[in-house]
């Protein structure tokens, strides 16, 4: 992806550092969570004022797609060979999105309850409009990917919750997302072209620092010998 991207932001004469944010496994990926890491781990290292979250998979295609942040976050990849090259439904927000510092921090950045595909990017899109953004598109002409086909990775099964969490998202905004996100750093590496940062994440940690609505939601979803329990302390 990158030695695409590259001479294209060359181009656009962009200013830019690159953070590749790799989960380690055992446990369920965790898309949500995994940006919010690349938020804060950039932050620790210099003071940036766009961040443009971007799948390894999506390879643009027109330099007129201006890698930019402006005074409401942008929807970069509105256009891609896997949807023939059409936007599949109003509210999608994936692949390829851009914030300014400030609206991520806003938004609370993503929701981290979503293990597994599917579901995190819609609650991104819900964060946005619920703190009265609009989410800006270039035309479906110029905002076009190739998306490198590739088969689900081992650990990325579908989200079966997703649906009932997306609708419990305005309760949870607050005090559930950038501002809550639990990790490990493994280990750091400074490539020639990106900084790469592998870390480790545990799935019911996680959970438990979402509020307790969000626990009987996934709760209800789950089999009974899954479901989780917030300590008592």
């Amino acid at each position: 992806m990158m030695h695409n991207l590259l001479p294209i932001l060359k181009r656009q004469q962009v200013d830019v550092t690159f953070f590749v944010i790799e989960q380690a496994p055992p446990e369920v990926f965790n898309r949500g969570a995994l940006l919010n890491i690349g938020f804060l781990e950039a932050e620790k290292l210099a003071s940036f004022d766009c961040y443009i979250f971007h799948d390894a998979d999506m390879i643009p295609i027109h330099d007129q797609n201006l890698y930019r942040c402006e005074d409401n976050p942008r929807h970069f990849a509105v256009a891609m060979n896997k949807f023939d090259y059409k936007l599949p439904y109003g509210g999608y927000f994936g692949a390829v999105v851009g914030f300014s510092k400030q609206q991520f921090l806003t938004i609370n950045g993503c929701s981290n309850v979503y293990f597994g595909w599917g579901g995190e990017d819609d609650d991104l899109f819900a964060r946005t409009s619920h703190k009265k953004y609009s989410v800006l598109r270039y035309d479906a002409r110029i905002a076009r990917y190739y998306m490198i086909s590739h088969t689900r990775d081992l650990g990325n099964e579908v989200n079966l919750v997703r649906s009932a969490l997306i609708g419990d998202c305005k309760n949870r905004q607050d005090v559930e997302g950038l501002n809550s996100v639990k990790y490990t750093v493994n280990s750091v590496r400074q490539e020639i072209l990106y900084t790469w940062i592998n870390v480790s994440l545990n799935m019911t940690e996680i959970l438990l620092t979402a509020p307790k609505n969000t626990i009987e939601i996934i709760n209800r979803a789950l089999a009974p010998s899954k479901k989780l329990h917030r300590n008592k302390k």
